[in-house]
């Protein structure tokens, strides 16, 4: 398992994200379920769960090609409000592809997911997402080089 973490090239999480993003943001009825426009707020917990799995996904993503050293927590944040923007972006193209009314509560719903998202990273999911990956570089072959030799 965690020579498969490392063998996924860099940024392909990122894109594979942005690509579910976009699929979800587009479609009509992505899931083909009509049960959700009976529950109250489900576009917003719907937006809120999106936006935060994409913002913990890039930010995973910068924090495994950061490694062995660790990230930067500016370039963190700007990857939270980077998703925040990309929610913004998402609206705006929905509004003008299928004459979509504009609901700004779906952007703060996204925002506020993107900046949980980083704080769920930063406070509780650092330290044993480096140690796990960290731990697996360290006997990869591809980092042998890295390792002090033993004399």
């Amino acid at each position: 398992m965690k020579t498969f973490i490392l063998s996924i090239p860099k940024g392909v999480p990122t894109a594979v994200m942005l690509l579910l993003v976009l699929y979800f943001t587009f479609a009509k009825n992505p899931l083909g379920l009509n049960v959700f426009h009976s529950i109250p707020y489900a576009e917003y917990v719907g937006h809120f769960v999106l936006y935060f799995i994409a913002g913990l996904v890039f930010i995973l993503d910068y924090a495994k090609a950061r490694l062995p050293h660790h990230s930067k927590v500016n370039q963190e944040i700007g990857i939270a409000v980077s998703t925040g923007v990309l929610s913004l972006i998402m609206e705006i193209g929905l509004m003008q592809y299928s004459g979509y009314n504009y609901d700004l509560n779906n952007v703060y719903a996204a925002s506020f997911a993107a900046l949980l998202a980083f704080l769920f990273y930063h406070y509780w999911l650092l330290h044993p997402f480096r140690h796990y990956l960290y731990h697996s570089i360290q006997h990869h072959w591809r980092y042998q080089h890295r390792r002090k030799k033993k004399k």
